[in-house]
């Protein structure tokens, strides 16, 4: 038998009851007695932090309880509600009501009573007049019903309204939560990537398409500034010449370069110039600003998106981490009973089958790793050492190869007649050949990694990890070194002065920003065509053979397995190239969008019939965190050259929207400069390096109060985790009390009496199994008052 709060409080007031109107007895002994007894309660020691255990509304409750000697004539259901601290005695406006029922909606009893008190309240108020609330409050109630009610439609428009919600259900009865996870995030980068093409199309590639040109204006010139020459654009853009061939094959071979005809599209970066733009709204309209604000906007974008992300990620991992009870949880309360169709049923029962296979193989090895001898260990940490130098290696001769091809393939296109002494796909398969190395180590690198992380012996969880963090460093580290190469090439010193253009040993990039757009675009490209390859001349065929031979061998070979670190990787990667490119070719993110769309169908296919779920069940529950972790790591790395080439860099003269400046900063120094004074002086006590460091320390000063906040109330979840489980100590005190006293066992069943029957579920009075000190006495069980003493002891 269960016991809640009030019914332990009422048992003990019933004790006082009795003991207070007993002829040999004093009032205040009793209540000594009766607090002594309290004492006695397992809840009411002490613990490591002294904290308030007694509730003030219970003491209430109870002192109301204890001075009703008479009381009035009233309705049960309005005893009941007082008794739970419900007054419906004086019901004035809406306010009240909407007060009542809400406390009857969070009372702690069966749902048929609530049924039952509502239905009582509602009888209550059509026979009452309920006035209006007036003043600032009239309407209140209303309004905040009408705002829940909107909440839920929105709540279920979004469900009804969710890109790819039914096929995320298949794919998580198909192969688990741990694949739909990446399903998840797929389609979150297929939105954020969708958000950035947008915000480049409107602010930078429309108005530069729609808008007439003004020449140079006071808007991009400004008054005064330093670091400008127009004079230097108008010698330098007619030499930016681009070789436009009409024969189909240079056509083609231009369009997966992004050479020739497609540099001077709305792609690359030399496509845009840098004069006023006639706006229709406000006249005149700045390229250059609007160009580095709508990518520093995308920037910052994309920093809080992921924020926000892995906030509410964490926030449900939190909600996760009651370890104790996981099994009961998803067993018991894991069913979704709204369920109608039988199909939905049935990927329902795979989901909850595969993610409790997923934690079973956790805890599983959670407990060999307990039973390894000391010789197992040190097998295990010396397999491990070697390993982890096995893989710096490869990462190390990884770099060294792409560099060593790149500055291979450099020097080939350095020679002026490399066109006309080569063949064509010769010269194509040598442009891409930077590309195509980093791609085949993609491919082949993380298989080797995929084979050595089995002899380590990691945990499922922690294998996905290791593996995506050596991946992560493998391909960020392919792009860092041709990043550097790149940036060799651009910042070599033999230049001429007029154009900025090199000479002799130096390469002569007449734009450099859509040089390194084009390294990106035939990245991307490249990497899009060889997933749609894997997927189609890969597992297809191997799906098709296994399941259409008869063959021993082709049984053997069986379906591909769906590998989640090399698949997230893949997108990681992609999104990577799109933050790296999209400030050289402002189009780029218009491909990765594609890419997500495509890839999304594809790895659909994939997931339901080409390859089988995961060998070891995966714990997907914090994945979704993981890979945005990956995924910021990857974003702070690309903020670093981009941020450097706005401020550091100098402009190609020929080209591009900062061909008239230094430094492509100075476009803000000219849009400052054509602003009031005192506007001026404002923006300079804002940008000032004293204001800066005040804002730093009030940053630290906030972080630290909200971590010190944050640990508080960590501690204080621990502290009233122990008070619940010293409250249900206190039942079972109150129990085995109520046995010593009656001699009968809690939870025991009468054979002779039969409970009386009620008119409803009653929450207040004690249970009819628990006899109050009143009927033991009059049955006789108790006669003298040395056995009342004996309670108290």
């Amino acid at each position: 038998m269960v016991l809640t709060n009030s019914q332990m409080e009422y048992i003990l007031h019933l004790f006082l009851e009795e003991v207070n109107t007993h002829p040999n007895r004093r009032k205040g002994a009793a209540t000594s007695k009766v607090n002594a007894f309290i004492a006695l309660l397992p809840s009411k020691q002490p613990i490591d932090r002294q904290m308030s255990r007694r509730s003030t509304t219970a003491k209430k409750r109870a002192i109301a309880r204890n001075n009703k000697i008479h009381p009035s004539k009233k309705d049960p259901e309005m005893e009941e509600l007082e008794e739970q601290g419900i007054d419906v005695s004086n019901l004035e406006d809406e306010e009240d009501v909407h007060r009542v029922m809400n406390a009857i909606k969070q009372l702690p009893c069966p749902l048929a009573a609530k049924r039952r008190f509502r239905k009582y309240m509602r009888a209550k108020l059509l026979q009452k007049e309920i006035k209006q609330s007036s003043g600032c409050c009239g309407g209140s109630n209303t309004n905040r019903q009408n705002w829940r009610k909107f909440k839920i439609w929105k709540k279920e428009m979004s469900y009804k309204l969710e890109p790819w919600g039914s096929w995320l259900k298949n794919v998580e009865g198909h192969q688990g939560t741990g694949v739909v996870s990446y399903f998840v995030f797929l389609r979150w980068l297929f939105f954020l990537n969708l958000v950035i093409f947008i915000l480049m199309l409107l602010f930078v590639t429309i108005p530069y398409v729609a808008f007439s040109n003004n020449g140079y204006t006071y808007v991009v010139t400004g008054s005064g500034v330093s670091g400008m020459s127009v004079a230097s654009e108008q010698t330098c853009s007619p030499l930016y010449q681009v070789n436009v061939s009409s024969d189909a094959k240079t056509l083609i071979q231009d369009f997966l370069q992004g050479s020739g005809w497609m540099e001077k599209t709305a792609m690359f970066y030399g496509f845009y110039d840098s004069q006023d733009l006639n706006s229709f709204v406000a006249g005149h309209y700045s390229l250059p600003l609007a160009y580095l604000l709508t990518s520093l906007v995308i920037l910052l974008f994309s920093l809080i998106t992921m924020a926000r992300y892995t906030m509410q990620s964490f926030r449900e991992n939190l909600e996760d981490q009651n370890e104790k009870h996981q099994y009961c949880n998803r067993v018991f309360g894991g069913w979704d009973f709204a369920l109608s169709e039988e199909g939905t049923a049935v990927l329902k029962h795979r989901s909850l089958y595969k993610d409790l296979a997923g934690e079973l193989a956790e805890q599983r090895h959670h407990e060999a790793r307990k039973n390894m001898s000391s010789n197992d260990k040190c097998r295990l940490y010396t397999i491990r050492f070697f390993i982890n130098f096995m893989v710096i290696c490869i990462l190390g001769g990884s770099g060294y190869l792409i560099y060593w091809v790149t500055d291979w393939v450099t020097s080939f296109l350095a020679d002026p007649n490399y066109k006309t002494n080569n063949d064509a796909i010769v010269v194509l398969l040598v442009e891409f050949l930077p590309s195509l190395t980093i791609t085949a180590l993609n491919g082949i690198v993380p298989l080797i990694f995929g084979i050595v992380v089995k002899a380590e012996n990691y945990t499922p969880e922690f294998t996905i990890k290791i593996t995506l963090i050596r991946t992560v460093f493998l391909r960020l580290a392919s792009l860092a070194v041709l990043i550097a190469t790149i940036y060799r090439i651009v910042s070599c010193t033999d230049k001429e002065t007029t154009c900025n253009v090199g000479q002799n040993a130096c390469d002569s990039l007449r734009c450099w920003e859509t040089y390194v757009g084009q390294n990106f675009f035939k990245l991307i490209v490249l990497d899009f065509l060889v997933k749609v390859g894997v997927t189609l001349g890969y597992e297809l065929p191997r799906k098709i053979l296994t399941t259409k031979c008869d063959a021993a061998i082709c049984k053997k070979i069986g379906l591909a397995e769906f590998d989640i670190p090399k698949n997230v990787l893949d997108i990681v990667y992609t999104q990577t190239l799109c933050w790296l490119g999209f400030f050289y070719a402002p189009l780029i993110p218009a491909l990765a969008t594609i890419s997500m769309f495509v890839l999304f169908y594809l790895k659909y296919l994939s997931a339901m019939y080409n390859t089988n779920p995961p060998e070891i069940p995966y714990k997907a529950s914090k994945s979704n965190n993981f890979f945005m972790i990956v995924l910021m790591i990857a974003f702070f790395l690309c903020c670093l050259p981009v941020g450097y080439t706005m401020v550091k860099l100098t402009p190609s003269y020929g080209c591009g929207p900062f061909r008239i400046y230094s430094y492509m900063t100075v476009c803000v120094d000219a849009t400052i400069s054509n602003f009031p004074s005192w506007l001026q002086t404002i923006i300079g006590i804002f940008t000032s390096g004293s204001f800066i460091i005040i804002l730093l320390v009030l940053l630290s000063l906030i972080i630290y109060y909200t971590s010190s906040k944050s640990g508080a109330r960590a501690k204080m979840i621990v502290m009233l985790k122990e008070q619940m489980i010293m409250e249900g100590k206190d039942k079972q005190f109150l129990l085995n009390r109520i046995y010593e006293l009656t001699g009968e066992k809690p939870g025991a069943k009468k054979k002779d009496n039969k409970r009386p029957p009620s008119n409803g579920p009653r929450n207040g009075p004690p249970p009819s199994a628990v006899k109050t000190v009143n009927e033991v006495h009059h049955n006789g069980n108790v006669s003298k008052d040395n056995d009342i003493e004996e309670m108290w002891a």
